[in-house]
């Protein structure tokens, strides 16, 4: 997510409505959570000793990298493709499958030489022939291909709407005639200043879905509780097509710093990667990338480029973790489990509470915070080994399998093994 900073005035503009709570859901069946459910965006740039450490710890499945144009066809019919297998090779090096995204103008195709985000329709086929030298290049090493990125946004795509579904179909026939078995996914929308439901819809309409198989999505929002209904919204209107299981989450993600409305201090970031992961596992997301690794190392902290801000750790050189614990609890704890919610009409507990079981074959987790002030609740925990997580350090505390914890904002992260059928009970 890149916004021009006029952007952030329309943000503010839009996003002015107060902050709500997420309702609760009352439901009988849990959500299944995929095993590669977390990922982050941008990893494996650095090829670093420090970045395949700190990869391996985090536990992430999957990562999103752009595989530009630009870069690999500066000068036309010259392919330079070494920049991007060495990412590929350092995010096979990690264990990390790989969606690569194509995307985006070479300088060469506008007569003036300047990009703009666009495709001319007459220089469509020089595109499809990047599309087709790229999937050719890296056919069985990239797990998945993702086409443009934000394409309701001016920034990343100038032209109509017809233009863009156009393109976005011949790229799928190309991907497609490729490699047979390629992972496609499309779409990639956000909302920036009005949300795209009529894009959305002629998308599928126009038949550039039909050789895709799963949509992305980027839930970018003031807060999570808009973030989730955001997310809500749009599969809503895919599930008109059949898309409302297959949504990839390519990227999400709150600045630290910057201008961006959606900005969040440094001491809320880790409770807000926690409630963001737990709401959108059990809201059905396939999968979530967050945005991003890293801070860049040249990130000027006086120009205020909300840019600058949105990495689970500082820098690579200055690996100071900001939210990577609470990263690692979700990648490590949520996937491969069944998650249900925990609703005051069915358990007795404050509606102001929000909890989040997930059920694992040998293992559970509890994630539970109190959006309206704090408490304490007595807890009775199924299983054995029972450990309380600090989702800032990752310390970790042992406790007894009947508690009584103090909730308040912060998300309280418990886990232990032996899960059995039991479920969690609690009570004020």
């Amino acid at each position: 997510m890149k916004l021009v900073p006029a952007a952030s005035i329309f943000l503010l503009l839009l996003f002015s409505a107060s902050c709500a709570s997420i309702p609760v859901h009352i439901v009988s069946e849990g959500r299944q959570i995929p095993g590669d459910f977390a990922g982050i965006c941008h990893a494996g740039r650095t090829g670093t000793d420090t970045e395949f450490s700190h990869l391996n710890y985090l536990g992430a499945k999957w990562t999103l990298n752009t595989y530009e144009w630009s870069i690999i066809e500066r000068v036309q019919g010259e392919w330079n493709f070494e920049m991007y297998d060495r990412i590929t090779d350092n995010c096979i090096k990690s264990g990390l499958k790989i969606i690569a995204l194509l995307a985006y103008d070479a300088s060469w195709i506008h007569e003036d030489g300047i990009r703009r985000q666009y495709i001319p329709p007459d220089r469509i086929p020089d595109f499809l022939n990047y599309v087709r030298r790229t999937v050719e290049h890296f056919r069985g090493k990239v797990d998945a291909w993702c086409i443009w990125n934000e394409p309701n946004f001016n920034h990343f795509w100038k032209g109509t709407d017809e233009e863009f579904i156009e393109l976005s179909r011949l790229t799928a026939d190309v991907i497609r005639e490729v490699d047979s078995s390629a992972v496609i996914i499309g779409g990639s929308f956000n909302r920036l200043y009005f949300f795209p439901e009529k894009f959305i819809k002629d998308f599928f309409k126009s038949g550039a879905m039909d050789k895709v198989d799963y949509i992305a999505f980027h839930p970018y929002e003031l807060n999570v509780a808009r973030s989730v209904r955001l997310y809500e919204k749009f599969r809503k209107i895919v599930d008109e097509f059949g898309y409302g299981d297959k949504i990839w989450i390519t990227e999400m993600g709150f600045p630290t710093g910057g201008l961006y409305p959606n900005r969040i201090s440094e001491k809320k970031f880790p409770e807000t990667v926690i409630k963001s992961y737990a709401h959108l596992a059990y809201a059905g997301a396939m999968n979530v990338l967050w945005y991003q690794m890293y801070d860049p190392e040249n990130r000027n902290r006086k120009n205020r480029q909300s840019e600058d801000y949105f990495g689970l750790f500082r820098s690579v050189s200055e690996p100071e973790s900001k939210a990577a614990e609470a990263f690692r609890l979700c990648a490590h704890y949520m996937p491969n489990t069944t998650c249900y919610v925990l609703t005051p009409e069915s358990d007795g507990i404050p509606r102001s509470l929000k909890a989040f079981w997930f059920k694992g074959r040998n293992n559970g987790a509890l994630v539970l915070w109190n959006e309206a002030g704090a408490g304490r609740l007595k807890i009775k925990l199924p299983g054995a080994e029972h450990l309380r997580h600090d989702i800032v350090t990752g310390g970790k505390t042992a406790i007894s399998s009947e508690v009584t914890i103090r909730v308040g904002s912060e998300p309280v992260f418990i886990t232990w093994s032996q899960s059995g059928e039991e479920r969690p009970v609690i009570k004020r």
